[in-house]
């Protein structure tokens, strides 16, 4: 009788120690703030004339430019493609060379090498961003004619 009694005492305080698990849950947001598109205009980086065996700089306050227009405030990433050539090896591009300010002005503008990759710059309280880019041409007993390549300027929200 006493095993019988402590199975069911046992058997008891088993039923009485296990209690359901209790489920809980929470959730959150998902959110997203649509902005204005980014868009970017240009204005040519112009060389000029050049000998057959020369070389010339053009710097960037006189160089190409891009104006970037988007949301108001927004810091952005800015990457250029650039090229080596001019389409051809005897008309060489070296050092490039930039400048960025959020005023359509040179004076002021902050240094910005475009060469160095993706780097974070702001827009405007307006929206606006401007870019002016320069560089050295090479010839090197290239031929008479007109040579170019594109510089590729992308830009993206952070």
């Amino acid at each position: 009788m006493r095993r019988s009694l402590s199975l069911v005492v046992a058997l008891a305080a088993v039923g009485a120690g296990s209690a359901e698990a209790q489920g809980t849950s929470g959730s959150i947001n998902a959110t997203a703030q649509v902005v204005a598109a980014l868009t970017v205009n240009g204005t040519d980086l112009v060389f000029g004339n050049i000998a057959p065996t020369s070389f010339k700089t053009v710097a960037p306050a006189s160089g190409g430019t891009f104006t970037v227009t988007g949301a108001a405030s927004q810091p952005v990433s800015v990457s250029f493609a650039l090229p080596t050539t001019l389409g051809n090896a005897a008309v060489a591009i070296g050092t490039w060379t930039g400048l960025s300010n959020t005023s359509n002005s040179t004076a002021g503008a902050s240094a910005l090498t475009p060469s160095a990759g993706a780097q974070t710059l702001s827009l405007s309280g307006t929206g606006s961003l401007y870019l002016w880019v320069g560089a050295t041409v090479t010839t090197t007993a290239a031929s008479v004619g007109t040579y170019s390549a594109p510089v590729t300027l992308t830009v993206v929200y952070n």
